[in-house]
């Protein structure tokens, strides 16, 4: 079965940034559904830990939806290709978004883990999402498109912390964020209404039709043949494990350091994520025009290799203005890596197997994003905390090491 332009949301000229037809639908309700995400992940670990969790249990509740993913993202992406993304997106939406409702309920951190698992099926889709959004871009501005949906997040990830933190100090932690969660779940399942009534579906033609019955060993080889196949995916794959294993540290620990170590306040915190989200504002499509001009390769070992001089800058803070420059810089390299990436893979990759290269590309660096926070905490106890951060500019700097011996351009 074909894709007319209309049904895909076509590579047309003109639109919004490169958007148009479900990318731009994508781009809004992802922006509801997602960004309102940014009221309480920016405080999700001090919640946990106000629980009665310990830094290992933080660990642990980051574990389990990284095993989900593990699971479920190289499938997801496989279905994807086969057999369409509305559905899969959807459905994804409004499983998670039945997860701040979780939250809201559970009295201690043992309980948060259904809704743990019911939030896993946001970035469980994840290749569909992608995949969907891809094929309705234009070529030439794919790192500008990707870009574009990130400046919307950014919008959001400017007002939503620097919210949360005064709701935070005005109610106290745990009150303040159960009246967090049940207004993140409010606007998850509204976007989930959003993408079922709007979205169209995009049935791709499949590079080979199935001949016979059921096999797995075909399905399982199928689901991973445009990585297996292609040394530019596994090198780029290799580099965003390397990476990703310095992303699960950081994300679950940042807070943590934050607060704990360095001594800001909720609310110090809250501005300096809210800054953040200004910054990417004005930058992100900047740099994804940047991306599209200086190349895939290029703009990603720019990112893996400055990232972890932030990331040392960070962990040698001592107060709000050192940690705000630190973070500032941190979060621009990575705008760059992130489009860069996303279009990277749209580049070497034939349009009927798009799923399935997202669907490693999530899959794999998901492992490390798995262990990633459970090696941090052992790192954090056994030696200290500040050498989990440590340990986390090394992972990306062996990143840039794999991305400048073995990586070659992409040609779009």
């Amino acid at each position: 079965m074909g894709v007319s332009d209309e049904a895909s949301g076509g590579h047309y000229s003109g639109g919004f940034l490169g958007l148009k037809g479900n990318a731009l639908v994508m781009t809004y309700t992802e922006t509801v559904g997602q960004g309102v995400l940014f009221l309480t992940s920016t405080f999700w670990s001090l919640y946990v830990l106000d629980l009665g969790a310990s830094l290992t249990f933080l660990g642990v509740l980051a574990f389990i939806p990284g095993v989900v993913r593990i699971f479920v993202q190289a499938p997801a992406g496989y279905i994807s290709d086969r057999y369409g993304r509305k559905r899969l997106v959807v459905w994804g939406g409004l499983i998670a978004s039945f997860a701040p409702f979780a939250y809201y309920l559970a009295p201690n951190w043992l309980l948060l883990i259904p809704g743990v698992i019911l939030e896993a099926f946001t970035n469980a889709v994840l290749p569909a999402r992608q995949a969907m959004f891809a094929a309705a871009m234009e070529p030439e501005k794919r790192a500008t498109a990707f870009a574009a949906i990130h400046t919307f997040f950014s919008a959001a990830a400017t007002i939503m912390p620097i919210v949360g933190g005064f709701l935070l100090e005005r109610m106290g932690l745990v009150p303040g964020m159960r009246v967090a969660f049940l207004f993140t779940g409010v606007m998850m399942l509204a976007a989930s209404l959003g993408r079922a009534m709007f979205l169209k579906e995009d049935i791709v033609q499949s590079d080979a039709q199935v001949v016979g019955g059921f096999s797995f060993g075909r399905v399982l080889r199928e689901m991973f043949e445009p990585v297996a196949k292609n040394r530019a995916l596994t090198v780029a794959i290799a580099g965003s494990f390397l990476f990703s294993l310095t992303v699960g540290i950081i994300t679950r620990y940042n807070v943590v350091y934050a607060v704990g170590v360095i001594g800001l306040s909720k609310v110090e915190w809250g501005l300096v994520a809210g800054a953040l989200g200004v910054v990417g504002i004005f930058t992100r499509i900047p740099i994804g025009r940047m991306v599209d001009r200086l190349g895939r390769r290029t703009s990603i070992l720019m990112s893996y290799t400055v990232r972890p001089l932030c990331i040392l800058a960070f962990a040698f803070s001592g107060g709000f203005l050192q940690v705000l420059f630190a973070q500032l810089l941190d979060n621009v390299f990575g705008y760059i890596q992130q489009p860069a990436l996303e279009a990277f893979v749209i580049d070497v990759t034939p349009p009927s197997k798009i799923g399935r290269a997202y669907g490693a590309m999530s899959m794999i660096p998901g492992i490390a994003l798995t262990v990633a926070p459970l090696l941090g905490a052992f790192i954090w106890e056994a030696l200290g905390a500040a050498w989990a951060f440590y340990v986390a500019a090394g992972f990306s700097a062996s990143a840039a090491l794999v991305v400048w011996f073995f990586l070659k351009e992409a040609r779009g």
